[in-house]
């Protein structure tokens, strides 16, 4: 009887062991398993929470650039540091091109931005982005433009406008 006891601690210990050994080698993979996917969900309520609208655009008083202004209408602040990573595209109807960034204002053609009731240091919900667009050659009136206004995480609003 006591042969049987023994048998069966040891058949019990040795269970355990086996059980602490298969969690140990499946648990990180279950883990690592949900890791894309709970970043992929993160990513998708960042873009449910951004929303931008374009307001206006105009000529500049130097004729070759475009003043536009974006309202941030989403429930997510944007922070000043990555409203560079937004993509720009500019030009006439049919035939424009990405206009890249320029925290100087010295590109042509290039992109810089101010923002507009700025209580901080973030583009924040009702606040307006002020871009200016330096460009090559003056603006022909009459014709038709097309401006994109691409955000980082993929929300854009696009326009048409005619230059008067």
């Amino acid at each position: 009887m006591s042969g049987e006891s023994i048998s069966s601690a040891i058949l019990t210990i040795a269970s355990v062991i086996c059980a602490f050994a298969f969690v140990s080698a499946v648990y990180p993979s279950v883990i690592s398993a949900g890791d894309p996917i709970m970043s992929r969900t993160d990513a998708m309520g960042d873009q449910i929470m951004t929303d931008i609208e374009i307001l206006h655009e105009a000529t500049g008083a130097e004729g070759t650039e475009i003043h536009v202004w974006v309202k941030n209408v989403g429930c997510k602040e944007i922070s000043s540091g990555i409203i560079p990573e937004s993509d720009l595209f500019f030009g006439e109807a049919g035939n424009f091109e990405r206009i890249p960034y320029d925290e100087n204002g010295i590109l042509v053609p290039g992109w810089n931005y101010l923002i507009e009731q700025n209580k901080d240091d973030n583009w924040d919900k009702g606040e307006t982005l002020r871009i200016k667009i330096k460009l090559v050659d003056l603006p022909v009136s009459g014709e038709k433009y097309f401006i994109k206004f691409n955000t980082y995480n993929g929300v854009s609003e696009e326009a048409y406008f005619t230059v008067s």
